[in-house]
């Protein structure tokens, strides 16, 4: 019982879904930079191999970096999250030789922060970490569109909880925009994931405005503040989605 609860909720209930633009949209020419935040090693903690991370983040295609400014971090999943997700997905998944998803993907991130990957190691033995990097730094990923991966702004920093390649930004004749920016509207805003059975909210100023069920999406915005927080599911019944996962949010696009 305990399996099938955990796989199947929450669940949520969605009234309308709506239909995105068909047009093709441009591709940025800005480069997308993707970073793990605040991960501990043994210059700011007492354990932890700089070497051995930093071949997985080069493996990954992630530069590592620090933010003083609030973010979501392991601490942020309740212990009993914790227990169900090790015991209802890890453990099973690894027996099975298969990637389990990201233990960050509980998070209902609402309240759209970067992703911490902080959880420090608590046993050094030999080349052996507990828990190890691999674990620590899970599948997640700050976003950012840059002409260069410098230190990020965390106010523009897009947190994504998957492998696979995701793209959101807005344009319009005037240029490319990206979460966080600021532009004058008309414009077109872009989702595209590899990800299947994502269902996505579009927020203007604060309120769901439309949802779509699919990972390529298309919308027109006029005056106002967008923003997206995109879920993978499970299944569906009718409106009804079950085993709901964090996937994206975004800071707000400010269509002026």
């Amino acid at each position: 019982m305990g399996f099938l609860l955990y796989h199947a909720l929450p669940v949520y209930f969605v009234q309308h879904i709506s239909q995105p633009l068909q047009e093709p949209a441009p591709i940025p020419f800005q480069k997308q930079c993707a970073y793990a935040l605040n991960v501990k090693t043994v210059f700011n903690s007492p354990l932890g191999n700089p070497k051995k991370l930093q071949r997985l983040l080069k493996y990954k295609g992630l530069d590592l970096t620090y933010l003083e400014e609030p973010t979501y971090g392991y601490m942020d999943i309740p212990p009993y999250l914790w227990f169900s997700y090790l015991l209802f997905e890890y453990i099973p998944l690894r027996l099975l030789g298969k990637e389990p998803s990201d233990p960050y993907s509980l998070l209902s991130m609402r309240r759209c922060l970067p992703l911490s990957s902080d959880m420090p190691i608590v046993l050094s033995l030999w080349s052996l970490d507990l828990p190890g990097y691999g674990f620590i730094l899970g599948r997640r990923k700050n976003l950012q569109y840059s002409d260069s991966c410098e230190k990020p702004k965390a106010d523009k920093l897009v947190p994504y909880v998957g492998s696979s390649r995701v793209d959101i930004y807005a344009y319009s004749s005037k240029g490319f925009y990206f979460a966080g920016d600021s532009f004058q509207a008309p414009a077109s805003l872009v989702f595209n994931s590899f990800d299947k059975k994502v269902l996505i909210f579009l927020f203007k100023d604060g309120r769901v405005y439309r949802v779509f069920d699919q990972n390529l999406v298309g919308v027109e915005l006029q005056g106002g503040s967008y923003s997206v927080l995109a879920y993978r599911y499970r299944f569906k019944l009718w409106k009804f989605y079950f085993g709901m996962r964090s996937l994206l949010c975004t800071p707000a696009f400010h269509a002026m």
